[in-house]
């Protein structure tokens, strides 16, 4: 299998489109799943709709019938979308995130919220390409926390984001350590921009968002805003180094996607209770 057959875009849908499948369908064919947080649902949901929640998917897959039609919706489209992404990847076959989440569904906009997907590592050729689209994504999401965390007057918020920051830091150093054992050898001076797949991407990160349109997008943002978008990058990363495991040979390049897999389950984790208390407060 190719490289790029593992990190297709996903479908979506846009509201009025779920509307009338939904119209069309009884409620036992089809799986809509809302993957915001509990408190978000229990202000409004679609009629129903299960909640699972992005940062818990991994874990409730059984609860659907990946043979049915699927359809994933959050707040602005920016969650669904990296949701839908893990539960292709884990071979459900007909999914859809809702364009727009439940903003559009209102008829409200998502407020030009950037957008992300993975067709970003399609033009790598081999895993060293591989391994440097990773690291600068990485790079990338560093700036974007670093910048993030800068902005916020809340002391936890601004923690939680200063230490996503660092962990990208972290993650850089892991697959540095990965390409010396894949390649055989040093990485060079210039490495990873001096891989040709890797040139003129200083701009991008996790979810393949642009780092200057995301921080443009972020000023006067509210935390909960923010936390929205980040929970969608680190799934996006956390769904990326699983397709990654899939690719590379070795037990070493297993246990290193595993723990990357791990660690981005761990960052998931903290960024929806922050979420949750977030949506609680208003």
């Amino acid at each position: 299998m190719a490289i790029r057959d593992y990190f297709r875009s996903v479908e979506t849908m846009t509201a009025e489109q779920v509307r009338e499948f939904l119209d069309k369908h009884a409620p036992s064919d089809y799986n809509l799943v809302d993957v915001r947080q509990p408190g978000e649902y229990r202000q409004e949901h679609l009629p129903g709709a299960r909640l699972i929640p992005v940062a818990e998917l991994a874990g409730r897959m059984s609860e659907l019938d990946p043979a049915k039609p699927t359809i994933t919706y959050c707040a602005s489209g920016m969650r669904s979308r990296a949701a839908a992404s893990v539960l292709v990847t884990a071979g459900f076959t007909n999914v859809a995130s809702m364009a727009g989440g439940i903003k559009a569904w209102q008829g409200r906009t998502a407020a030009g919220s950037p957008e992300a997907g993975m067709s970003f590592f399609t033009a790598a050729a081999d895993a060293d390409e591989l391994i440097a689209l990773a690291w600068l994504l990485e790079e990338g999401s560093r700036k974007f926390y670093s910048a993030v965390s800068l902005m916020q007057p809340a002391p936890e918020a601004a923690a939680l984001f200063s230490s996503l920051a660092k962990a990208e830091e972290h993650h850089k150093e892991t697959l540095e350590a990965l390409y010396r054992d894949i390649a055989g050898r040093e990485p060079g001076p210039d490495f990873p921009r001096g891989l040709s797949v890797a040139q003129s991407t200083d701009d991008r990160m996790e979810g393949n968002v642009s780092v200057s349109e995301a921080l443009a997008w972020a000023r006067g943002k509210e935390t909960r805003e923010l936390l929205e978008l980040s929970v969608a990058l680190e799934t996006d990363s956390y769904d990326r180094y699983i397709k990654m495991s899939r690719i590379f040979p070795g037990e070493n390049a297993k246990k290193v996607f595993a723990q990357l897999v791990a660690e981005e389950k761990a960052h998931l984790a903290r960024m929806a209770e922050l979420l949750d208390r977030s949506v609680a407060e208003g």
